[in-house]
């Protein structure tokens, strides 16, 4: 069974499917928005708003706020006494030092040191953690070390993920929030009031500046959804569709799994070895990825070059002097830096600020390799106090 969505193919499983069926609270929200709507992970996410371009989505989240609703999202309740050691076996992050009210971000394997998932896990008490992924199987992973253990797995189909990202997100979510939220710091997380609804909000996000996610209750998210739009249209909120979110993350670099990361590729190879804790005990896959450390046959990086429209397509190759020596993974088009953008797989070699081009052809359009990410290149706007 599978999804498109502009260049998105996805595919699942059936079984996955069964156990991703959930609540999708905000519909109605949506709708009233003039949503069109894709199906992704086996439930649904705005894939368009009518009246509102990608491009208005895109400014309002560099320069004030956008809201996605993310609740297709998986997520999994890992509860009981021995649920720290079962994370920590299947996560190359060490999660025995992970504190409640942190997160952190990290990697699951295969025994071949592939990356299955990249995701999110969530300390919200000693015994108890919210593991968040995407598409990948690492649910599976942590369901077969869960086996004989005094552990309890929930995937919870009725969790929202409602995320506001942008510089103004703070302004918008601190005075309605019961907790001192402008005191949060990068990757920590708490429990609080927001409008009057109980709500987990993380200082996390996918676009590469300051936001955050909010995970609420299926009855409470249309409250707080359109509390949030409420009180951000003086600072220039806009709901966030799928359309705009390619785009934001490329210019940030951040991958999205199966196609920029997946399990034929190491996390040395895909700009993930930081997530790799070399000193922690054992986990899936430890001796076969530190193993193939230096040994990458290609790096994740970026191309780009001036132009007034997307000029890359998935699975261009690049030469640099007539060899070849990559190909293009995810190509967006940024308005705002008036670049078309691609993050690439590139030979180990090739450097930032190589000269490049896409084809071989006497007329073959030339690229600068770029290390990523290619915006807020010192990840100041994300971190901001």
């Amino acid at each position: 069974m599978s999804s498109t969505a502009g260049p998105y193919s996805f595919t699942y499983h059936e079984k996955d499917l069964k156990m991703a069926e959930r609540v999708f609270a905000n519909e109605d929200e949506h709708k009233a928005l003039g949503a069109e709507f894709m199906d992704w992970n086996g439930s649904k996410l705005a894939a368009s708003y009518s009246g509102i371009s990608a491009e208005q989505e895109h400014d309002a989240v560099r320069d004030a706020a956008g809201m996605y609703d993310l609740t297709a999202f998986r997520k999994l309740w890992v509860r009981g006494p021995d649920a720290r050691a079962v994370l920590d076996k299947a996560c190359t992050r060490d999660i025995t030092k992970l504190k409640p009210g942190k997160a952190t971000y990290t990697c699951v394997l295969t025994e071949d040191g592939g990356v299955v998932d990249d995701s999110v896990v969530f300390c919200t008490a000693d015994d108890e953690f919210l593991y968040i992924i995407g598409t990948g199987n690492s649910g599976e992973v942590i369901e077969g070390i869960a086996k004989g253990k005094d552990v309890e797995l929930e995937w919870d189909k009725s969790l929202q993920l409602m995320s506001v990202q942008g510089p103004k997100s703070i302004d918008i979510l601190a005075p309605n929030s019961s907790e001192d939220l402008a005191g949060l710091k990068f990757f920590g997380h708490m429990k609080t009031k927001l409008f009057d609804r109980d709500v987990l909000i993380g200082r996390v996000g996918y676009s590469g500046e300051r936001g955050y996610e909010i995970y609420a209750k299926a009855e409470d998210a249309p409250h707080i959804w359109s509390s949030i739009l409420e009180a951000g249209k003086e600072y220039g909120i806009q709901p966030g569709s799928f359309a705009s979110l390619t785009p934001i993350r490329v210019e940030a670099g951040l991958l999205f799994h199966p196609f920029d990361v997946d399990e034929t590729t190491t996390p040395w190879e895909v700009g993930l070895g930081f997530t790799i804790d070399k000193n922690k005990g054992d986990f899936v896959g430890r001796d076969a990825v530190l193993a193939k450390e230096g040994e990458a046959r290609f790096h994740t990086r970026g191309v780009s070059c001036s132009s007034d429209k997307l000029l890359f397509e998935v699975g261009d190759e690049l030469y640099q002097d007539g060899k070849k020596v990559g190909k293009i993974v995810t190509p967006a088009y940024s308005h705002r830096m008036k670049k078309s953008l691609a993050m690439a797989y590139l030979d180990p070699d090739v450097t930032e600020g190589a000269k490049l081009t896409v084809g071989n052809g006497a007329d073959a359009q030339e690229v600068t390799v770029e290390d990523l990410p290619f915006y807020d290149k010192k990840k100041e706007r994300l971190r901001a106090a």
